[in-house]
This record gives structure tokens, sequence and C-alpha cells, in this order.
């Protein structure tokens, strides 16, 4: 990976290290750099389906390019190490329905997309 162009995130130095677990769930870390930095994951994805370089995105992001063959997986044992998803509110007292059943609806598609196998997502 260090010697290809990768896309960055939010870097405008273009360099970045990944953090990755391998098949055996050691970690490793990569410095990587290249021509492209964006500052959303869409952005790094649409420059990844335009050929711009390799793109390491969430799962959730690429698994219907991958699906579709619009995207292959470089090294498909290894896994970004997560960043998590974090709701932020004030307070559980008066939590307005609306936030709650937002919430509900996040932890549901995110439990999906955690079922499916590494292979089909990338």
């Amino acid at each position: 990976l260090a010697a290809h162009d990768c896309l960055v995130f939010g870097h405008p130095s273009g360099k970045a290290t990944w953090r990755v677990t391998g098949p055996d769930g050691a970690p490793a870390e990569v410095q990587v750099s290249g021509r492209f930095s964006g500052n959303t994951a869409q952005a790094l994805r649409k420059a990844a389906l335009a050929g711009l370089g390799i793109a390491l995105l969430p799962s959730t992001l690429t698994q219907r390019d991958l699906r579709a063959g619009l995207l292959v997986p470089v090294l498909p044992g290894y896994h970004q190490v997560g960043h998590g998803v974090h709701m932020v509110y004030p307070s559980r007292r008066y939590l307005p329905l609306a936030v709650s059943a937002f919430m509900d609806l996040v932890i549901d598609k995110m439990g999906a997309v955690q079922e499916l196998p590494p292979q089909a997502c990338g």
C-alpha cells in the first residue's frame, strides 16, 4: 500500500496512517500517501470509482459497489480498525420520540451490516 496511490481522508499533505487488522487478528499500521485527499467518505468513494487510487472505506458505503463489480477488494483478509458510530444527545430525559426512533433505526441497520460476511463488505 505504501507504494500505491491511496485516497486519504482529510489530510492536505496527502499522507495518512491506515490502521487495519490482518487475517490473524494482528494489528498493522501502514503509512500511505496519494494525490487525492477528501473530507468525506463519499468523496473518497467517488474518487475510487473514478479510478484515482485505493481507498480505505467503511463496508456500509462500499458493499453495493463491491457486489456490482464497480470496486474490488484489495486486501480482503484485512479490515479497518473501527472508529464506531456515536450518537450524541443532551439527555435521555424528555428524549423526543423521533430521536429515539432514529437511534433504533441506526442500531438495527448497523447490526445488519455487521452480520454480513467480510467478503461481502470488502
